[in-house]
């Protein structure tokens, strides 16, 4: 049976938010550009690029953490294991399993819990790590965790980019926040995560390399079908 989630902590938080400012201090050079676009308050979804494993923490605590503490992300179910003693999941993270998204079917259900309750829930598009380059949005965990929902979700697109600088010099890390938009129950999904994936790629200096071609096959994460 799997373990229910044990929730957040606010001395977790507060402490992914210390660590990831000592981090990023000691390592990166940071910039953040559109930090007022991110609301305080209230619900909200934020798709954001995802180019490697310093994503979260300093995405959290060089800008969002800025706005708001009640913030929630997808996170690879790796970091859920036994060693790691339920902290990144105090931390706010819930679990997926990408490789099997339908095991993660109770997790899913969590996240868009906390999303209505008001918070701010952060997911990866890609689903994996694509350092440097855009990955192909998979729209199934973005389909099932928006749904069709009763009033006009808002969405904000988040664009994390890395230049090395060379050797002992600090990596240059920018974010770029967007736009907010807004999801309304009669959209398509997988026309809305299109026209974000460009955005995303816009904030992060990259390009979008896919077209929109016949709706989708993934539905692995389709309420309906799990």
């Amino acid at each position: 049976m799997q373990k229910p989630h044990p929730g957040s902590s606010e001395l977790a938080r507060k402490a992914l938010r210390w660590f990831g400012r000592l981090y990023g201090s000691l390592f990166y050079k940071t910039e953040v550009y559109g930090l007022e676009n991110v609301p305080q308050t209230g619900k909200v979804l934020v798709l954001s690029k995802h180019q490697r494993n310093d994503d979260i923490p300093l995405g959290l605590s060089k800008a969002l953490y800025h706005r708001r503490m009640d913030i929630w992300a997808i996170m690879k179910d790796s970091l859920a294991a036994p060693i790691f003693m339920d902290y990144f999941l105090k931390c706010g993270g819930i679990p997926l399993n990408r490789k099997e998204p339908r095991k993660s079917k109770n997790d899913l259900l969590f996240a868009k819990k906390v999303l209505n309750e008001g918070n701010m829930l952060v997911i990866f598009p890609e689903q994996t790590t694509v350092p440097y380059k855009m990955g192909k949005g998979r729209p199934g965990g973005f389909r099932f965790i928006v749904g069709k929902p009763e009033e006009p979700l808002a969405v904000l697109c988040l664009g994390l980019e890395y230049k090395p600088r060379g050797f002992l010099r600090r990596t240059s890390f920018i974010v770029r926040a967007g736009k907010l938009r807004h999801f309304e129950p009669d959209m398509d999904h997988e026309d809305f995560l299109h026209d974000c994936m460009h955005e995303i790629a816009s904030l992060t200096n990259l390009k979008y390399p896919f077209e929109q071609g016949k709706k989708s096959a993934d539905l692995e994460l389709e309420e309906a079908s799990i």
